[in-house]
C-alpha cells in the first residue's frame, strides 16, 4: 500500500500550458482518498511552490519541498521546517567567481524576490520570476548575506550546455548541479535533492520506502523516481529518469498521472 506520493510540477503534474487538469486533480483526489500524502516536490522556491498547492487544493497537499529538496516544510503546522540545505558563502562566491566570464545570469531567492547578482542579460531570469511569482530584485546577494538555498543559472539552452561541460569536474562531487529546463542550470548543496528530499520526508512521518511514489520528467527529478518504491517517469520525460523509472506513463498531456492511478491505486 502506497502512503506517500510526490510530483515534480512543470512537465509532470501541470500540463504544457501550465494548467492542472480536471483528471490529474481527481486523481490526486483519488489518492488522497487512499490515504496517500500529496507531495509538490520542485526545483522552485517556496512561495512557487505554494502558488501550486493553491492551484491543486490546499485540503490535498500538505508537504512542500521546495529548492529540489532543499528545504521541506509542513504547510499544516505553518510552514514548520521538516528539512534544509544552505550553501556556504565560500562556496557561493566559488562559483560566482567561476561564472563571472560566462554570458549567463544568476539568481538566488529570498522569502519575496528572486534575487539577480546583474541586471539579466537574457529572459530566463523573468521567466523565473514568472514561475515563482516573485518580482526580480537586484542584489549582490554575497555581500548582503542572503541565505542561498539555490544558486540558479541561466542562458540559452546550447551555451548553457557548453557551460556545464566546462565546470570542473569534481565540483559534482561537491555540489548536486542539475538541469530543470534546458535554460535552467542549478546549484544546490550535495545534500539537497529531490531523492533525498523524499528520503527525509519519509523518514520523519513513519513512511517505509517502498510505500512511496514519485512521478517526474527532467534531470532534477531523476533521484527521487530511481528513490521511491514506485518511480514514474511521464512520458515525455527525458531519457535519463526513463531509464531509471519502475513505470513509464503517458505524458503530461495525455493525463500520465490518472493512468498510474488506474494501474497502481486500489481504490475498492
Amino acid at each position: 500500500m502506497y502512503r506517500l506520493a510526490a510530483f515534480d510540477v512543470d512537465g509532470t503534474l501541470l500540463k504544457s500550458d501550465s494548467s492542472l487538469s480536471e483528471a490529474t486533480h481527481q486523481a490526486l483526489k483519488t489518492m488522497k482518498e487512499a490515504g496517500i500524502e500529496i507531495v509538490i516536490s520542485s526545483g522552485r522556491p517556496l512561495p512557487g511552490v505554494e502558488l501550486i498547492q493553491d492551484l491543486v487544493g490546499k485540503d490535498l497537499v500538505r508537504y512542500l519541498s521546495s529548492f529540489n529538496g532543499g528545504r521541506i516544510v509542513d504547510s499544516w503546522s505553518d510552514n514548520q521546517v521538516i528539512f534544509e540545505a544552505v550553501l556556504p558563502p565560500a562556496e557561493v562566491d566559488e562559483i560566482c567567481d567561476f561564472l563571472a566570464d560566462y554570458d549567463v545570469d544568476i539568481n538566488t531567492y529570498d522569502d519575496h524576490n528572486v534575487l539577480g547578482l546583474k541586471s539579466p542579460k537574457h529572459d530566463y531570469m523573468a521567466h523565473e520570476a514568472k514561475l515563482t511569482g516573485m518580482p526580480i530584485k537586484i542584489e549582490d546577494f554575497r555581500e548582503t548575506g542572503a541565505k542561498v538555498n539555490k544558486l540558479m543559472v541561466t542562458g540559452e539552452p546550447s551555451y548553457l550546455e557548453t557551460v556545464r561541460q566546462d565546470l570542473p569536474k569534481e565540483w559534482f562531487d561537491r555540489w548536486n548541479i542539475v538541469k530543470s529546463a534546458p535554460y535552467f542550470l542549478e546549484f544546490n548543496p550535495l545534500e539537497a535533492n529531490k531523492g533525498s528530499g523524499l528520503a527525509h520526508l519519509s523518514q520523519e512521518i513513519g513512511v517505509d520506502q517502498e510505500q512511496t511514489m514519485a512521478f517526474g520528467d527532467q534531470e532534477n527529478d531523476l533521484t527521487m523516481v530511481e528513490w521511491a518504491g514506485l518511480g514514474v517517469a511521464m512520458g515525455n520525460a527525458v531519457a535519463s529518469v526513463k531509464a531509471v523509472a519502475d513505470f513509464v506513463t503517458h505524458t503530461n498531456d495525455e493525463e500520465g498521472i490518472s493512468h498510474v492511478v488506474d494501474q497502481f491505486i486500489n481504490t475498492d
